[in-house]
């Protein structure tokens, strides 16, 4: 929130959202409040955990490295457009420093509330060709990639390869990784499922609280729910075989 406030994106909430509403049901409707609790606290991982639930969230498309360290985190940064009429705004850039020795990554953050289709080709070609150009604004990593966080459908790997296929035949080769939500749910997960650090289980507590307050939440099934040992399974059907349930017939 104290992200989203500093960058000016707070009071953009939608226009439906009726007077009175509770933040709750603001949060819910608002892709940049999303954007600033789940990615305001992912930098505050370790850079190498960072870094491997980023990988772990767009299926290991990013490469893998032992070593990791994020350098900066720029929430909403105003870049001149490519060709010098108007400007462009990615939501997160994440520059890291990774490997040993050590190159320079920097992660172009696309975020969308919802899961169908609203990531854009021409968005996504702008942020490129504008990081690119830079303008004398930034300093230019050793690779750079384009990653796309919701708004892609059903299928994000295939849409995201349709986006990079329009804009290759419009001569503008982008490196672009695909993610959901869900994927980044699943991988903030899977992470404090192995944490032993407390300070890192409270950050991925959050993530996790944040991004179930949008609508996205981890379902766990039947079958993987520990069993009841087999005396108090028994016992527990025979109480319930025994039971007088009269009148319910």
């Amino acid at each position: 929130m104290l992200i989203a406030v500093t960058s000016n994106k707070s009071g953009r909430l939608p226009d439906n959202l009726k007077p009175g509403s509770s933040w709750r049901e603001a949060f819910r409707q608002s892709e940049d409040l999303l954007t600033a609790a789940a990615f305001g606290r992912l930098t505050y991982l370790e850079g190498g955990v960072l870094w491997s639930v980023l990988r772990s969230a767009c299926g290991n498309a990013l490469p893998d490295f032992r070593f990791a360290e994020l350098v900066t985190a720029d929430f909403w940064p105003w870049w001149s457009a490519a060709g010098g009429e108007g400007r462009v705004q990615p939501d997160v850039v994440l520059g890291f420093s990774v490997g040993d020795p050590a190159i320079r990554i920097d992660i172009i953050v696309e975020a969308k509330l919802r899961p169908h289709s609203a990531q854009s080709a021409r968005q996504w070609r702008g942020q490129w060709e504008s990081y690119h150009e830079a303008n004398g604004e930034l300093p230019m990593a050793d690779a750079v990639y384009l990653m796309a966080i919701g708004g892609l459908g059903v299928d994000a790997d295939r849409t995201a390869e349709k986006l990079i296929k329009q804009n290759g035949d419009d001569g503008v080769e982008i490196k672009a990784v695909a993610a959901s939500w869900d994927q980044m749910l699943n991988a903030v997960h899977a992470r404090i499922g192995v944490s032993k650090i407390v300070p890192e289980k409270r950050i991925l507590s959050d993530i996790i609280e944040a991004i179930a307050l949008a609508g996205y939440r981890r379902l766990t099934l039947l079958d993987s729910l520990p069993s009841l040992p087999l005396r108090a399974a028994g016992r527990s059907m025979g109480a319930l075989l025994d039971y007088d349930f009269g009148g319910y017939e």
